[in-house]
């Protein structure tokens, strides 16, 4: 992809932006994170006719040419404002740019919170331990925060509709679909969790905005543990909000090392959280639908990124992470759930 460089970013913010001159553009620099997206950062000055000079620090997403995640700047800049105001802190999104001409790929431009912490790898820290219980309160209540908005309230024109009976079907004819079309060889644990999935489907309590891939390591904490802002909203839909509870305590984010949902909080105490704070009910069943169809999910997501490998179209090593060590754990998890292992 082009070289992303301050000339060319200024060039834009002055085509797009006529009301700001003087447009400075510092210390732009590619952070190492994210599998879906590049994410770059930056100090933005400039002056403005009515307000003067103005300063900010700012975030620029740009949507690869290929992903492991079949989702654009349009659909998360949508997803941000839809939810920004409503009791789920994120960033403000400020500028969005669906013309790949300018940078060979959608950009979005979003405020930059610095200072705070992102990693989930921290939390294995044993600096970090008495912290955890906090962390995981933060992050369960968030969660639960924002299955209790009502859609009614939220502009979610953006993604699929849904319907408290067809969300579950439909998300899992979506990524059945997603697995398809990223075939890499023969998956017959995916299959076989697919084939039980079939069975059944729930129906939600409620509909939700559901967020796609809440769990630590896509929200900001700061040194106490408390939670600054929720990121990464690209898989952002409408659907039953126990997708997301489900998907925060999927084995394959425990590490390897215990029982920690996320890292953080054993299954039991991170549903009572969540139920606390959406005032919804986690119905054993329905959970454990919503938690098979995860592995199958994310099973579709690791696949994509190593289609992405084995075809060239990618050489970032996270894919190539996901296409070996998470696919395999994956497994574990689904034939776990199966009770085949």
């Amino acid at each position: 992809m082009k070289e992303l460089i301050s000339e060319d970013v200024v060039a834009w913010l002055t085509a797009r932006k006529p009301q700001w001159t003087e447009i400075a553009v510092d210390n732009l620099h590619r952070l190492p994170m994210g599998a879906s997206r590049e994410t770059f950062r930056f100090d933005l000055s400039y002056a403005d006719a009515q307000q003067g000079a103005q300063a900010m620090k700012v975030i620029l997403r740009r949507d690869p040419p290929a992903s492991n995640v079949d989702s654009d700047r349009a659909h998360e800049f949508a997803a941000y404002q839809a939810i920004y105001g409503h009791g789920v802190p994120v960033p403000k999104m400020i500028l969005l740019e669906e013309d790949a001409g300018w940078f060979d790929g959608a950009v979005s431009l979003a405020e930059d919170l610095r200072g705070f912490h992102n990693s989930e790898y921290q939390f294995q820290d044993p600096a970090w331990a008495d912290k955890l219980p906090h962390v995981a309160r933060e992050m369960w209540t968030a969660m639960g925060k924002l299955a209790a908005v009502p859609v009614e309230d939220l502009d979610l024109s953006f993604t699929r509709p849904a319907t408290r009976e067809n969300t579950a079907l439909q998300e899992l004819d979506y990524w059945v679909a997603s697995l398809d079309k990223h075939d890499v060889g023969p998956e017959p644990i995916t299959r076989a969790a697919i084939r039980q999935l079939r069975r059944w489907q729930p129906v939600a309590q409620k509909l939700a905005l559901v967020h796609g891939d809440f769990r630590a390591g896509n929200f900001l904490y700061d040194d106490d543990g408390n939670l600054i802002a929720v990121l990464d909203w690209e898989m952002a839909h409408c659907g039953d909000p126990l997708e997301d509870l489900a998907w925060s305590m999927t084995r394959t984010f425990c590490f390897g090392k215990n029982d920690l949902r996320s890292g953080l909080a054993l299954r039991e105490d991170a549903i009572r959280i969540w139920e606390e704070a959406s005032g919804l009910t986690a119905d054993p069943a329905a959970l454990a639908w919503w938690e098979l169809f995860i592995c199958v999910k994310a099973q579709a997501i690791w696949n994509a990124a190593a289609h992405v490998w084995a075809s060239g179209q990618g050489r970032e090593v996270i894919h190539a992470y996901a296409a070996w060590w998470l696919r395999n754990a994956q497994d574990k998890a689904m034939l776990e759930l199966m009770g085949k292992l």
